[in-house]
């Protein structure tokens, strides 16, 4: 009976360079949880990985290219849905932000993307681009049609996410413990104008 080719034994599982790439972005999430961003080194992750330095900067040219690659499923907001009803759009928009800005990693790499945009304009260009605009484009069409169907008593949308975004990233990544209770509720309590 013939042996199994090497090439074939090489083929089965995941590739080589995916089971490094996600050690990788393994060692970045457990340094970002162990010791933030600012400690956070290119040189410490490949020690932590086992992978070498040369290889991390392959995929990753810099430390906010790697950071926001090891933490996107956390960072993605996602976009607001159209549900045909200002309520559950608002709703939808405004639990994003607080399920997001409240994770752990989430909060650790969006404040680094945020406070370090001068010193990393790529990062925060990146994060903008990628999270930050897809939301609000969609989150601002959502109230755009609840000013339309006159259930939204603000004309300017663009002072409405400015109140939604802050608020919750106040609550969320500034205070030492999060204070989201009733937050969802007050913020439309604001905006909306009561049908009843």
């Amino acid at each position: 009976m013939a042996e199994p080719s090497t090439d074939k034994k090489r083929s089965r599982g995941r590739p080589r360079s995916q089971k490094t790439k996600d050690g990788i972005l393994a060692a970045t999430r457990e340094l970002l949880f162990a010791s933030g961003y600012q400690r956070l080194t290119m040189e410490g992750v490949a020690a932590r990985s086992g992978a070498s330095k040369a290889t991390v900067y392959r995929w990753w040219p810099t430390k906010g290219a790697l950071v926001l690659d090891a933490a996107a499923d956390e960072i993605s907001i996602g976009v607001v849905p159209d549900c045909g009803n200002t309520r559950d759009e608002l709703q939808e928009a405004i639990g994003q932000l607080i399920e997001t800005f409240s994770k752990p990693l989430a909060s650790i790499v969006i404040f680094a993307a945020i406070t370090t945009a001068e010193a990393d304009p790529a990062m925060a260009a990146a994060f903008r681009e990628k999270y930050v605009y897809p939301w609000r484009v969609s989150a601002a069409a959502a109230i755009d049609r609840g000013i339309a169907r006159g259930e939204i008593a603000s004309k300017d949308p663009q002072f409405v996410l400015d109140v939604i975004v802050g608020t919750v990233f106040q609550r969320t990544l500034v205070m030492k413990e999060p204070m989201t209770d009733g937050l969802e509720a007050r913020l439309l309590e604001l905006f909306l104008i009561d049908a009843g």
